[in-house]
Parts: C-alpha cells; structure tokens; sequence
C-alpha cells in the first residue's frame, strides 16, 4: 500500500510573526497632552508670579503716595501751631519743643498737643509731627578762628598742625568779603586753578553742607566717616563737623559746643534724667527751630504675622515711614513768628536720627 505524502510536504512554510498586532500610538497623544499641560502650568506661574511682583510695586507706590499726602497733612497740623500770636516756647532737655500761646496752664496744653502730635489718625494711616530746638548747634558763620581750630579737634580727631592750619585758613577766606589770601588759604584765583574750579563764596555758609565747597573739606570729615563718636573728658568726641553744627542736646554735647565756643573743659554734672524731661519756658526765641513731620499706613496683620515668624528680626519695621524735615527761621520784628527757610521733601531717617541726636547711640558707646 502506498503511503499518501503529508499534505504540507510540497508547500511552503513562511515565517509567522508571534507578536501582538501594531495598535493605535494611544501613548503618544498622552505624552503631547502631558506636555503641553506642564508648558501651560510654566507659563501661569510665571505670570502669577510676575502679576505678584507688579501688585507689590503698585502697592509699594500707593503707599508711598498716602505717606506723602499724610506727610504735607502733618505740615499744615504743624502750621497752626507755628502761627500762634504771641506764642512762647517751652522744650525740655532732650530738645522736645511745643509752641503755647495764652495764659492757660502751659504743662495742660502741652498734654492736649502731645495727644494729636504722637499719631493722629487719618483714614487708613497715620500722621505726626515735631518741634526740635537745638540750643547746642554751632553756627558756622559765628565760629572764629580759635572756634575752628578746636572743632577739628574734637569733631575730627585732628591735632595741631599744619593740615588743620589750612583748613581753618581755607574756611575763614571762603566766608569774609576780601579776596585777601590768608598765610595757609585759598582764594578766587587758587579755586579756579583746581581740577574742579568754582568760584570763591567770600560770604557767609548758606547751609553746613557747604563746607564740602572748600578745598580740603572732605565727606569723611564733615560726616565723621571714620572717627567714631565718644564721650571723653565728659565731652563729645568724633563724629564729624555735622555732629556739632546739628547740635547734640546731650549734657555731654552741651558740653563739647561750651569747649568749642569759649576754650573751656566742663564741670562734673550728674545727669539726671527726670530733669531732662521737664519742660521748661525759652524766654528767648532761638533762631533756628526743626520741624519733623511724618506720615505712616500700618501694615496689616498677615504683615505683622509674616514679620513674627522670622528667626531674628532686627527691628520691626513694617511701617513704611515717610519724613519732612522742616527747618524755620525766626522771622524779624517784636512779634515775629517762625518762618519756613528750608524744607526737604523726602528726609532721610538718618538726617532725622542726626537732628534727634542725643548723646552717644548705644551701638557707638566704647
């Protein structure tokens, strides 16, 4: 019997492909999806976050604005004080001043003033003001030559010598009304030979700050850059030329302007500070007054929260502050009243801390 041959004998077997079949790129859209969802979620956060910076600045600018209104309310608060007929000027030793007119009991009237004076409310911030009598201030236009040269000598650490000769030489011949040149000064034809020529004033200082027009008078020593203040001798020391022409109400800058003045040392004072506190009438009107006039928003409470929580703050400072700094001239006549000289519209705190100079700040005290 003849076998029959397999039925695949004769034909071709092909390779069969045991993988699963090719199915729909399913993956491939998700990634896309994915992908484009974490571009988009880039893009609002930064957006967010650059909206938050603008936000901040926007609020940064209206409350800076809001200081400044509530700086020029403060102002004309202090103007109807200032305007008073007749009125008297009573300030204690730390140079607090208040301006009384009439004959009501002046320690009442000063506690009427002191409640609007140290922060009156106005809408969301706050406002106040200050009167500043700086009996210690050195005029500069009034200083002689012997003044001078003890003014270097405690306000810049400098002795006796040919450096602090022509300093003083260089002073006196930019204030007189002669062009005659003193042994170690300087005049027209000196300033305009320099790098950085101007003219000679040959008249008196319109402000402090003009000492730095005379050659040789530099920022680090009207400023006191790098002669720290002290007290010695029971005396200010350091601090630069500023220190003393500002005035220091302290017993030991009382001190320093009575050294500079007429040559001599102090005598041993026990300070007592409840007598520093009481006020007392001026029976002569200085005259040179400061007015300080400032205005405030608090900040809020999530503010307050956020200004806790830090691990060591320094001070707090959440109340972005606004200053005027406003100085007044006594005007002339029997009845004259005090009159705006000069005004900078946006002081710095460490021109206010300069005016409210009491002594040796605890950081400097040796």
């Amino acid at each position: 019997m003849r076998l029959k041959r397999p039925f695949f004998e004769n034909r071709t077997l092909r390779s069969v492909d045991f993988r699963s079949p090719e199915k729909p790129k399913e993956g491939s859209a998700l990634l896309i999806v994915l992908s484009v969802a974490v571009v988009l979620a880039l893009l609002v956060a930064n957006f967010g976050s650059d909206m938050n910076v603008e936000l901040k600045a926007a609020g940064s600018n209206y409350e800076e604005a809001v200081n400044a209104q509530l700086c020029r309310s403060a102002l004309a608060l202090a103007r109807l004080e200032i305007g008073q007929d007749n009125a008297r000027l009573y300030a204690n030793g730390y140079g607090d001043a208040y301006l009384i007119s009439g004959t009501e009991d002046y320690e009442t009237a000063i506690e009427e003033l002191q409640a609007y004076r140290s922060g009156y409310a106005l809408g969301r911030g706050v406002l106040s003001y200050q009167l500043v009598y700086k009996p210690s201030a050195l005029d500069p236009n009034e200083l002689g030559q012997n003044g001078w040269h003890r003014l270097f000598e405690i306000a810049c650490d400098m002795e006796e010598g040919t450096e602090r000769s022509e300093l003083v030489d260089r002073i006196i011949d930019w204030t007189d009304t002669d062009s005659n040149t003193r042994a170690n000064g300087m005049e027209e034809d000196d300033y305009q030979a320099l790098d950085n020529p101007r003219h000679v004033k040959n008249g008196p200082l319109d402000s402090p700050e003009e000492l730095m027009l005379v050659y040789g008078i530099t920022p680090e020593l009207f400023y006191g850059r790098g002669h720290s203040v002290r007290i010695e001798d029971g005396m200010i020391r350091g601090g630069g030329l500023q220190w003393y022409l500002v005035g220091d109400n302290s017993p030991e800058g009382r001190a320093s302007a009575q050294y500079v003045l007429q040559g001599t040392y102090p005598e041993d004072v026990d300070t007592n500070e409840e007598e520093e506190l009481e006020y007392e009438q001026i029976n002569v009107l200085p005259d040179t007054l400061y007015l300080i006039a400032q205005g405030y928003v608090p900040a809020s409470s999530d503010e307050d929260e956020d200004i806790v929580s830090e691990e060591e703050p320094e001070e707090i400072s959440f109340f972005p502050r606004r200053f005027i700094l406003v100085k007044l001239r006594l005007g002339e006549g029997d009845n004259a009243g005090y009159e705006l000289e000069d005004m900078m519209e946006n002081a710095s705190g460490e021109m206010i801390d300069r005016i409210l100079t009491y002594g040796v700040p605890e950081e400097e005290d040796i």
